[in-house]
C-alpha cells in the first residue's frame, strides 16, 4: 500500500521515492528515470524497538534522510486497530 512520496538527496542529487508499506515494513522505491546519471537504491525500512534500521544502501546520509522522513511521517500510516468487541 502506498502511503507516502518523498525526495531525498542521492549523492546530491534530487530523487522522488515512493514508499510503501509491506508486512510491516516500508519499501522505498526510486522513481525511474531513464536519463539519469545516478542509479538510486531500492531501500527497506524497518521498526524494531522504536529504532528504525534501513537496508539497501550502505550511504549514511542517506539512511539518515530515510530516518528522519519515516519518522516524520509515521502519524501518517494506516494503523490497524484491534477489537475484542462481539
Amino acid at each position: 500500500m502506498h502511503i507516502f512520496s518523498t525526495v531525498l538527496f542521492v549523492n546530491g542529487n534530487p530523487v522522488g521515492y515512493k514508499v510503501f508499506k509491506e508486512n510491516g515494513r516500508l519499501l522505498l522505491n526510486p522513481a525511474e528515470n531513464p536519463n539519469r546519471e545516478i542509479f538510486p537504491p531500492s531501500m527497506l525500512a524497518s521498526n524494531s524497538t522504536g529504532q528504525w534500521k534501513v537496508d539497501g544502501t550502505d550511504d549514511c546520509n542517506l539512511i539518515d534522510q530515510v530516518i528522519e522522513d519515516v519518522s516524520n511521517s509515521e502519524h501518517f500510516f494506516p494503523q490497524i486497530e484491534f477489537s475484542a468487541a462481539p
